[in-house]
């Protein structure tokens, strides 16, 4: 206060001036085009360093001539600060192409999106926008710039074979590393997506899933453990380490060996913190690179930076590992076979494909076969329809479990229910806009598509908060529009691991559900599975325990 008066007594108002023009200047000749978050970290930085220096300057140096000097750059600075900040704010509420088309929603979501971090601080986004779905309808303005849709028609208007959206700034969380499923190009990721799809043949996925069996086989061996002994099972826990377990051995031929020890791995404890912090930073990207750049081994990030660490150090292994032409091979050994038409950094792309492919394969898995078991438990009929289809059939035969109705329903109406996204996957209208359910979204603007309530309308799916496998199958009817539910996603985006997601959550439950009968533990109601839910771009659900009973 004290320098800002003295500011004024001396009556240096053009300075004040030249600060308000600098700032105006700054934000409608350069920072309203294109985007800024990657560059956030350089541009917090420079900005305090800047008035840092110039504050102890003025006050080390008093009034000599190089203290005036740094006093009258100080108030410059401090009024193009000002003028910036209020220039940026004025526009967005008042003059923003989405203030002019009317969307509805908060008034303070006009200015920034740093309410929805704190608003989503306790990774429970999928509530948040529930509630302003039923206050605001389908379409809602949720940032200054960003739109959460509603509608059913969204997935094939941002995903669809003739969309113009690509993927929104928050995919960039790997930078300077990248990922298949992260990149933002789309002729960048057709390229990328057809060398995956070589570690994904036939041929191979035979080869995948023979590893994958045998952490099967040792899920079912840790089940009958605890059922010969009569204790309940916590699936939330055997799950989870069967998955990660399965994936960095498809990954790397590597698994983690959490199901032979029955306890977590330090980085994937880790590693799950830190996908904590996406969540509530995923509506403010710039905060993303700020908090992995300027503070990679601070709290949960420390985790995150390890994880990456320890896939780095693998595929390194890799590219020194002499694979013999009958010896197995991993999904790492195609990734570095073809790894030579994305340009940039091989080991950029090398290095992120193998953090995603492990994460993005083990977390979904897992939460949807928690929830599919919480699911039969509840209604044990639907575990007993799948055991009379099973009859007969080997659940080692990928084929054969393809076309069972009733397994093949249970997973889609888990899916539906329990979608691995459940307010991630967020896009950004292109040029010229985009139009869905007759709403025009104007170029350039992020669109969240929340599958936790579009999958559960009542115009889209009859009594669609039930777990109804039927309508799968004989019960078609009632599904009204079941392009609502796209547990892998459409089009170009969609899951790439698809088919090997869908053949290992088949044989485990037919495994299992061949085996034995599947009940509640004693005093669980599975209540907590829903009730304790984190949404952290990917899902976490709460505990579950139950016991298994060796069938006659």
């Amino acid at each position: 206060m004290a320098i800002a008066s003295e500011i004024f007594e001396t009556h240096e108002f053009h300075y004040v001036l030249l600060g308000i023009i600098i700032g105006l200047i700054a934000h409608h000749r350069v920072f309203i085009y294109g985007e800024w978050h990657i560059y956030a970290p350089q541009i917090i930085v420079s900005h305090g360093v800047t008035i840092i220096s110039l504050l102890v300057a003025r006050l080390w140096l008093g009034r000599s001539n190089t203290g005036l000097a740094a006093g009258t750059m100080l108030t410059v600075f401090y009024c193009y600060l000002c003028s910036l900040t209020t220039s940026i704010i004025v526009y967005r509420v008042f003059f923003h192409q989405l203030t002019r088309a009317g969307f509805a929603g908060p008034w303070y979501a006009r200015i920034s999106t740093i309410w929805h971090v704190w608003a989503a601080r306790k990774a429970k986004n999928h509530l948040i926008l529930e509630k302003l779905y039923r206050e605001y309808g389908d379409f809602i303005r949720t940032g200054p710039a960003e739109i959460t849709v509603f509608h059913p028609d969204v997935f094939i208007a941002i995903d669809g074979p003739r969309t113009e959206c690509i993927k929104s700034e928050f995919y960039d969380f790997l930078y300077p590393s990248t990922a298949l499923a992260a990149i933002r190009d789309r002729k960048l990721h057709t390229t990328r997506r057809q060398q995956w799809n070589h570690g994904l043949t036939p041929a191979a996925l035979t080869e995948h899933n023979k590893k994958i069996l045998g952490h099967i086989d040792m899920l079912v061996k840790i089940i009958e453990a605890d059922a010969v002994s009569g204790s309940p099972t916590r699936m939330d826990e055997v799950l989870y380490w069967f998955s990660w377990d399965a994936m960095g051995d498809f990954v790397f031929s590597k698994p983690f060996g959490m199901l032979e020890k029955r306890q977590w791995h330090q980085l994937i404890s880790g590693l799950r913190k830190g996908l904590f912090a996406l969540g509530p930073l995923a509506s403010a990207p710039w905060m993303i690179q700020c908090g992995f750049r300027l503070a990679p081994r601070v709290g949960a990030l420390k985790d995150w930076d390890n994880m990456m660490a320890w896939c780095t150090d693998l595929m390194k292994r890799s590219l020194d590992t002499d694979y013999t032409k009958d010896a197995p091979k991993d999904l790492s050994y195609y990734i570095l076979e073809r790894d030579n038409t994305t340009g940039g950094d091989p080991m950029a792309w090398v290095y992120g494909d193998s953090l995603q492919s492990i994460a993005a394969g083990s977390e979904p898995m897992a939460g949807t076969l928690l929830c599919l078991f919480l699911h039969l438990a509840r209604h044990p009929r639907y575990a007993e329809k799948v055991y009379d289809e099973l009859i007969g059939i080997d659940v080692t035969d990928r084929g054969a479990l393809s076309q069972l109705i009733y397994l093949n329903a249970v997973i889609n109406e888990t899916m539906r229910l329990s979608p691995t996204l459940l307010t991630g996957g967020a896009r950004k209208s292109g040029e010229n806009g985009v139009t869905i359910g007759g709403t025009y979204i104007p170029p350039h603007t992020t669109i969240i598509a929340p599958r936790w309530i579009i999958s559960r309308r009542e115009d889209c799916f009859e009594q669609a908060k039930e777990f109804i496998p039927e309508r799968w199958g004989i019960r078609s009817d009632m599904r009204h529009n079941p392009a609502a539910s796209t547990p892998f996603a459409t089009g170009r985006n969609s899951c790439v691991g698809r088919q090997l997601s869908l053949d290992t959550m088949r044989c485990v439950v037919a495994k299992l559900v061949k085996k034995y009968k599947v009940r509640f533990a004693p005093g669980e109601t599975g209540d907590r599975v829903y009730e304790d839910m984190i949404d952290h771009f990917t899902t976490t659900y709460g505990t579950l325990a139950l016991c298994f009973e060796l069938r006659e």
